[in-house]
């Protein structure tokens, strides 16, 4: 009798402790700024290269692309191709500076997902007069639902 209730009370804390709280977000990402990081070389000395950190969630999980999504709407040519939006503002002038990250899940399940997007772009021009950008980011994914759009703070060189 007693093996019994110390059985029952070890399956009922097991269930108990594997039960997740399901989280559920919009099917729409959501993105915020969650910072940007110069990249040094060994020597200490600025790169030229910086870190976007993107904070997202997605309510079913379809963010990113694979390489072989090169068909409409996700051709060369086609308007989805980039899905990373990223404008390159500086004091005179704007500049598109799209990309295209991979995909978050590696299947076809439809979760809901949270997490970090770390981005290394090139930033500096050593031509240009202007000594800071700032960047305004939206992502879009594959069923070509569109995100918030987020700026960042100056920044400088």
């Amino acid at each position: 009798m007693k093996k019994k209730k110390v059985l029952l009370i070890v399956l009922a804390m097991t269930v108990l402790a594997s039960c997740q709280e399901e989280v559920e977000y919009p099917v729409e990402p959501h993105i915020t700024y969650e910072g940007f990081d110069y990249v040094v070389d060994d020597n200490n000395n600025l790169t030229g290269e910086g870190v976007l950190h993107i904070g997202y969630t997605d309510g079913d999980g379809d963010l990113g692309l694979d390489d072989g999504d090169t068909l409409y709407p996700f051709g060369i040519n086609d308007p989805h191709y980039y899905n990373l939006l990223i404008d390159y503002i500086t004091p005179s002038d704007t500049f598109k500076f799209d990309a295209r990250f991979k995909r978050l899940l590696f299947n076809d399940e439809v979760k809901a997902i949270s997490g970090t997007i770390d981005y290394t772009m090139m930033l500096l021009n050593p031509l240009a007069p202007h000594d800071s950008i700032r960047l305004k980011i939206h992502i879009i994914d594959r069923a070509l639902h569109e995100s918030n759009t987020i700026e960042t703070e100056p920044i400088c060189f």
